[in-house]
């Protein structure tokens, strides 16, 4: 029965994610042999891909997840990551959500909860919403198994699973000798043998839908499988190259801080070692680079609350006045100091930290002065994007911070030149979508095992309706405003469409007009309290536990010289 195969590595099926389609037929529509052989291959396939490097998807019917459950944790117990098998599951199931989180089930595997539809087609609904999640995070379905629907079979689990999959140009595999709606679709679909586009003929693909052959199966779709073009890129062999980027926004980084210590606080787990690459800008490059160095998110917002007063020291009316008038002639306030700040913060030792130095990699935009131009400092985590591999982490941060007429240019050295850089957040306030070009062009992970959390610092309603006949003393620093929330926010919707919902998470909120501004210190409780609600809202710390601080730590980075 078997096509000629090839031999393979060791790991054949590394970083492939397979979404595995189907269940255990009902008594009365199959054999006890159907149903004893679909359970024996999904026992023996999820072993073999685990084995192999392979991850398994699915959508957790209740007669195929105890059996992969089984699997995973046998894996796991031998050394395997948990990320080998993730179970999806829809909150129109999930009457208790917080289950989801605290079951024992995230020991051995991730367990990813999608949202629920309302109206009268809830259930369909919702489970649209499922199977689209999981089609968009998989590179190839097997469908075993599966009931059908005998007044309307389109509405069966696998023949919607597999025409979706095939919609998005998804290999397919349809396992119908085994029984169940895999191969009553056939039977009435044959069509469908042309145009699976898994490396086998017509002629084979009918065998696989009408002959049994359970000893055969495992091994041989796992053959086939490490054949297949599936993973288009070296970046990452996991589910997903996780990033996570912060926003600019001045001393209203306290709510970002705010945000990640209590996410922190509420898994018991880092920051740091749940992110392929954090990006920062501005006061979100400040909060990055911490994290990098292996601070934690609670020793930050204690830099923002305790450190925030001296950096912005406006905080009487006559102070305020002062420094008003001399914002019209030069920066408002003292560059030497924030350097001070983050020197302490930073280095509690006193030994200055490069970005070499970073436990993990880092994306940190700022502005060139002298060229003009938009500039990225990186850590050496690209053969050919060394050059600020020993460029001291402080400076960085001055560098990205050092927002126009705030602070002066500052001065950072590299291995061969000094020169001067302003706020990354003239061109990339929003660090997000640079993150993302950063993964998918110079990392070469591909784009559909990028997941995005993106984390801002408050914002509030903005218009311009009342200036659109407006000259230059009625703009003012108004268009300061507009172009920045206008690059903002083009940043997050491009990166939203590209990662695509299933992959991009905001967490932000917005705030009443005039309510907060870049250097007010008066307001850092009331934006720690902020941030604090804000990631402590259900859904919110529902998917940041599932997708990204969910226990499974990041490699290490390779360094380069």
């Amino acid at each position: 029965m078997a096509e000629p195969t090839h031999p393979v590595s060791p790991a054949p099926l590394n970083g492939v994610r397979i979404w595995l389609s189907g269940s255990i037929p009902e008594t009365e529509t199959s054999s006890p042999k159907e149903r004893a052989d679909i359970t024996e291959f999904v026992r023996r396939f999820a072993a073999q891909v685990f084995e192999q490097g392979g991850h398994i998807i699915h959508g957790s019917h209740p007669s195929f997840t105890p059996i992969l459950l089984e699997e995973a944790r046998s894996f796991h117990s031998r050394g395997g990551r948990k990320d080998a098998l993730t179970l999806a599951v829809s909150r129109y199931w999930s009457t208790q959500p917080q289950d989801v989180q605290n079951d024992d089930r995230q020991k051995f595997c991730l367990v990813f909860e999608t949202p629920e539809a309302s109206g009268p087609n809830a259930r369909e609904d919702s489970l649209k919403i499922l199977r689209e999640w999981m089609a968009a995070r998989c590179d190839v379905i097997v469908a075993v198994g599966g009931k059908l629907w005998e007044d309307i079979d389109g509405k069966a689990g696998v023949p919607r699973e597999i025409e979706l999959a095939k919609d998005r140009g998804i290999a397919c595999f349809m396992l119908g000798g085994l029984g169940g709606a895999a191969r009553q679709y056939l039977d009435t679909h044959p069509e469908l043998l042309k145009s699976l586009k898994n490396g086998f003929s017509e002629k084979f693909n009918y065998s696989l839908a009408t002959e049994g052959s359970l000893e055969e199966f495992p091994e041989l779709l796992c053959s086939a499988l490490a054949r297949l073009p599936l993973v288009r890129g070296r970046g990452s062999d996991g589910v997903s190259f996780r990033i996570l980027a912060l926003d600019g926004g001045g001393i209203k980084g306290a709510f970002t801080a705010s945000v990640l210590a209590t996410w922190e606080k509420q898994t018991g787990l880092k920051i740091l070692e749940h992110f392929d690459l954090i990006a920062g800008t501005s006061t979100g490059g400040i909060l990055a680079i911490g994290l990098g160095l292996g601070l934690s998110a609670s020793e930050m917002l204690d830099f923002y609350r305790k450190r925030g007063p001296v950096i912005f020291p406006v905080t009487s009316l006559s102070r305020k006045l002062k420094y008003s008038i001399l914002h019209f002639f030069r920066p408002k306030y003292s560059q030497e100091v924030l350097l001070r700040e983050l020197e302490a913060a930073y280095y509690k030792n006193k030994i200055p930290k490069t970005l070499n130095d970073s436990q993990c990699r880092l994306l940190i935009p700022a502005y060139h002065a002298i060229a003009g131009s938009s500039h990225i400092f990186r850590t050496p985590h690209h053969h050919l994007m060394t050059g600020n591999a020993s460029t001291d982490c402080a400076q960085v941060a001055l560098a990205t911070a050092a927002a126009p007429t705030y602070f002066s240019a500052s001065k950072v050295k590299n291995n061969i030149s000094e020169s001067h850089f302003f706020d990354g957040g003239v061109w990339a306030n929003s660090p997000v979508m640079a993150a993302i070009v950063e993964a998918t062009c110079h990392l070469n992970v591909p784009l559909d095992r990028v997941d995005v959390l993106s984390v801002g610092t408050t914002e509030e309603p903005f218009t311009v309706r009342e200036r659109t006949k407006a000259g230059i003393i009625r703009w003012g620093k108004k268009i300061v405003t507009l172009l920045m929330n206008a690059q903002a926010e083009t940043s997050q919707n491009h990166a939203h469409l590209l990662a695509g919902d299933p992959r991009f998470l905001r967490v932000n909120m917005v705030t009443a007009p005039g309510s907060y501004s870049l250097d007010s210190v008066t307001e850092i409780e009331e934006l720690i309290a902020l941030g604090n609600r804000e990631a402590e809202k259900p859904d919110v710390l529902r998917k940041v536990r599932s997708r990204f601080l969910n226990g499974l730590f990041v490699k290490p980075w390779e360094h380069f010289k």
